[in-house]
């Protein structure tokens, strides 16, 4: 077997993470709000069985000791033998005699000789030829299976597969555990409303570190805690980390804070009989003081202000990652299954947050490594417009619906293509792409449909046209609005019935071709101007797409400046340590005429002259950096003066500034105000020669962070 049939491409890989992803997610964003797992095993099945290429996808669920039963079935064709419903006679027990239920099953063949007769059995039964099935487990319990099913042909799984249906098995696991606790009749309503609070602060986008706080309030305040902590294990497990600690306003604390003091942020795990336990078991560590041994009790009392605790392990793909940990400084009887439940669940939200974490750091890393190779560049921005237009191409991506996508030069619009063909399905497909305005009109209509050798002069031979090289994938049209009304009329015939001939042929083509179209000119007032089609027009904005001027969003072009900077530095190999506040500022207040393109371009620009320090409001371009320049040099002259008529004068402070900023500004404005003399504008400030000179030196040496 080759390499490539070894092992799953690039590309595949991609599609399986951003699929567990998109799970993880509907799981976490979906069942706290419908708690309807019925629902989700639906989707889980359908979408697991599409995107594994199975002829089947079911779940198997436990319904008793010594019966199995089919509760959810996806069958790729209606000619696939349906098995929902069935009902598989097997005693557990004596099958796990045979085969460790707890882990995969790998059939290839299901007929291959040497084979258990009781899973010959289950495959035969099933009318299954190849097959792989992994446990669903909740705790130590095995509550069912999901399997994969080839029943017309066979079929090698390869590891990647069979750990990509492990990680969907423990986000059903998941499910069930959510079901477990919205449904249970005993929780109280604000209770519920505190878990959804949590679950949608976990599963927002953002850093997980900044939410978990948010998590560890609300947990106090459900079970009455006086203080709670969350940490993860280091890789090699002998240390872990403090992510959040977090008490209730009552809660005396300083024996904690003195051991967070003396052990910093990490703490040796295995110090702590206790934590280990709950390492080792995996399970939730419910621990009243009355219970330990003295030398324990006393630490616990002293040094940690409890008197009971519940500590919970934080699971990431089925291993421990961490510890949930809530005290109480009261005495206790007990603990309350409920609330042992509560904890619990808190803890599973942590882990799926965390797991979704890594996930969509795996997917950014594979996802940066196709780019590379497709010579792609992220879409930046963060503003509703921008959101939105992002948004709008990915729900449409994997449609065969014709985009036509509007703005001026320069705003993205072949990014915001490219992003909806490499989510398209077509993505291992022809992607072509043409410049609607760079092709002469008299060559246009050939660049598209192709020619035939003899239609003009200089064709010497039979030429594809655009729409053939694109056949099965996507034809990218930008600057759709210069075509001639000719070409645009072959144009329309080919979106309307997926039919051309070439440039002097009469032979018919067909082309199964995505059309995405773009312009810079507002197709709607070339219409009346008698230069657009109104009927290509409305072929093309099936589904319209408009992209803001970067005028229109100036929060983003901080975060533009970062992504060109980062680029250009590796770029050219010059090391550039950040930007002046006067030069961002001058940017973010241009009008860009030529959007994120003329951004684009004054960055490199910048990098060039500036290599070796940070980029001042000199390096920008003229026409960005006179009018700055210009009110700086006024600035200075009203404080000179100033000074002149023995008179004061101010200076503005952006906020937010640090300390050392303002002083700097402070320092600067003054010297304005003196017309450079250092010994004035000292003793002006209050402070030394020497001080001063020595800012100076600090300040000419200094960067400002990007």
């Amino acid at each position: 077997m080759s390499d490539t049939a070894k092992s799953l491409s690039l590309e595949r890989k991609i599609k399986m993470q951003e699929a567990r992803e998109g799970i993880i997610n509907r799981l976490a964003l979906t069942l706290p709000t419908t708690i309807n797992l019925d629902r989700f095993l639906n989707v889980i099945v359908s979408e697991l069985g599409r995107m594994m290429n199975v002829d089947r996808c079911d779940v198997i669920q436990l319904t008793s000791p010594s019966e199995l039963r089919i509760s959810h079935e996806w069958r790729a064709t209606d000619d696939v033998p349906s098995s929902l419903g069935t009902a598989i006679p097997l005693d557990l027990g004596q099958l796990s005699e045979h085969v460790d239920i707890t882990k995969p099953i790998r059939l290839d063949d299901t007929s291959a000789p040497g084979l258990d007769q009781k899973v010959r059995f289950l495959a035969k039964s099933l009318g299954t030829r190849s097959l792989l099935v992994v446990p669903v487990i909740l705790g130590a319990d095995v509550l069912g299976l999901v399997g994969l099913h080839m029943t017309r042909t066979l079929r090698a799984w390869l590891d990647d597969e069979v750990s990509f249906l492990e990680s969907i098995a423990r986000q059903i696991a998941v499910g069930y555990e959510y079901t477990r606790l919205y449904s249970d009749k005993e929780r109280e309503a604000e209770t519920k409303r505190a878990l959804l609070e949590i679950a949608n602060a976990l599963n927002a986008r953002s850093d997980f570190r900044e939410v978990s706080s948010l998590v560890l309030e609300r947990a106090i305040a459900l079970v009455g805690a006086d203080y709670s902590a969350l940490g993860v294990l280091d890789p090699k497990g002998g240390r872990i980390s403090l992510v959040a600690f977090r008490a209730a306003p009552h809660a005396s604390t300083d024996g904690v804070q003195g051991l967070i003091d003396e052990h910093g942020q990490s703490l040796d795990v295995t110090e702590f009989p206790a934590a280990m336990e709950v390492l080792a078991a995996g399970k939730t560590l419910r621990l009243l003081d009355k219970n330990l041994p003295f030398p324990f009790r006393l630490m616990f009392n002293s040094i940690l202000g409890g008197r009971a605790a519940l500590v919970a392990p934080v699971r990431v793909a089925g291993q421990t990652f961490g510890f949930l940990g809530l005290v109480w400084s009261e005495a206790r009887q007990g603990f309350q299954d409920h609330e042992v439940a509560l904890v619990e669940g808190i803890a599973d939200q942590c882990g799926t947050a965390l797991e979704r974490d890594q996930l969509s750091a795996e997917v950014m890393h594979l996802r940066s490594a196709l780019h590379e190779r497709y010579g792609e560049d992220r879409i930046i921005g963060q503003t509703g417009a921008i959101r939105r237009a992002i948004e709008l191409a990915l729900s449409v991506a994997d449609t065969q619906t014709t985009v036509l996508i509007q703005g001026e030069s320069g705003t993205g619009k072949e990014l915001l293509a490219n992003l909806i063909h490499y989510n398209s399905g077509r993505e291992d497909q022809p992607y072509v792409k043409l410049n609607c305005g760079a092709i002469p009109e008299t060559l246009l209509e050939s660049e598209l449909f192709g020619h035939e050798k003899g239609a003009f002069t200089d064709a010497r031979a039979r030429r594809l046209g655009r729409f053939e090289e694109a056949n099965g994938g996507t034809l990218f049209l930008d600057e759709v609005g210069e075509m001639s009304l000719s070409a645009q009329v072959r144009l329309l015939r080919v979106l309307q019935d997926g039919e051309f001939t070439r440039v002097g042929g009469n032979e018919l083509l067909k082309a199964d071709v995505r059309v995405i179209a773009a312009s810079n000119v507002d197709l709607e007032q070339a219409i009346e101007a008698g230069t657009f089609r109104r009927d290509l027009y409305y072929r093309l904005s099936v589904f319209p797409i408009g992209l803001p001027p970067l005028r229109e969003r100036p929060q983003d072009i901080h975060p533009l400046v970062i992504h060109f900077l980062e680029h250009y530095k590796q770029k050219t190999g010059r090391f550039i340590s950040g930007i002046s506040k006067d030069a961002l500022q001058a940017l973010i207040t241009h009008d860009w005429p030529g959007n994120v393109r003329e951004l684009e371009n004054a960055i490199e620009r910048a990098v060039i002259i500036a290599s070796g320090r940070q980029i001042e409001l000199e390096d920008l371009p003229e026409t960005i950096s006179r009018i700055a320049l210009q009110e700086q040099d006024r600035i200075k002259v009203e404080r000179a003066r100033a000074a002149s008529e023995g008179r004061t004068t101010t200076f503005e402070v952006t906020v937010p500034s640090s300390m050392d900023e303002i002083e700097r500004q402070a320092i600067e404005a003054t010297l304005d105000y003196t017309r450079g003399d250092k010994t004035h504008a000292a003793r002006a400030l209050g402070i030394g020669r020497k001080t001063l000179y020595r800012k100076l030196e600090q300040y000419n040496g200094r960067s400002n962070p990007e």
